[in-house]
């Protein structure tokens, strides 16, 4: 089987838009959810004519006995995602994650929060069809926290769009939100740059 890869960005974001469909989109706020999506966000509310966007502040918490690998993800709303079997594996206590939490929140997520909008919230997502987008998601960690975010801010649908996405992930994803455009989806996912020649 051939191997899928995109030559570059610019090849990644024209197929994800061959299978958008922009008529449905006209009235959807597009959200990035993390700096790489940003791209893709911008090119695709342009492409649909939308004034609106937005981006979506998530960060991942990591195991303080690999800082590989996350056990748990907070989004800018305090919404977050737990990786329980990775916590009971490692042993972690709750005491140490939501307190991790709260430092990467207000260390990150918090500065963010003040660069790039001056302290002001995210745009009102309730009752407003949101458009998720990204580069790739292996584990799906940052993409859950985003959708459980655009749920507890009463989002009137959730609709993803991703050039590249694990198989897995792409099945968990489509039971929890109305569309899902994806370009490809891998059954053993490397990481996401590795889906490109060049970025």
């Amino acid at each position: 089987m051939k191997l899928k890869k995109f030559k570059n960005r610019q090849e990644a974001l024209e197929k994800l838009l061959s299978i958008i469909d922009i008529n449905a989109i006209d009235d959807m706020l597009v959200i990035s959810i993390s700096e790489n999506g940003n791209f893709y966000a911008r090119e695709i509310a342009m492409r649909g004519g939308l004034l609106e966007g937005d981006f979506l502040f998530i960060e991942e918490i990591k195991s303080p006995e690999n800082k590989e690998t996350s056990l748990a993800a907070i989004s800018e709303t305090k919404d977050y995602i737990l990786i329980d079997e990775l916590i009971n594996a490692f042993e972690i206590t709750d005491d140490y994650v939501f307190s991790e939490a709260e430092r990467v929140y207000e260390e990150k997520i918090l500065q963010n929060i003040y660069k790039f909008r001056g302290g002001e919230s995210i745009i009102s997502l309730q009752n407003r069809n949101v458009l998720l987008v990204d580069e790739g998601a292996n584990t799906g960690l940052t993409l859950l926290c985003a959708i459980k975010s655009c749920i507890s801010k009463n989002a009137a649908s959730i609709n993803v769009a991703l050039p590249v996405i694990a198989k897995e992930t792409a099945k968990i994803i489509e039971k929890l939100v109305d569309n899902t455009y994806f370009v490809y989806e891998i059954e053993d996912f490397v990481d996401t740059d590795f889906y490109f020649k060049e970025k």
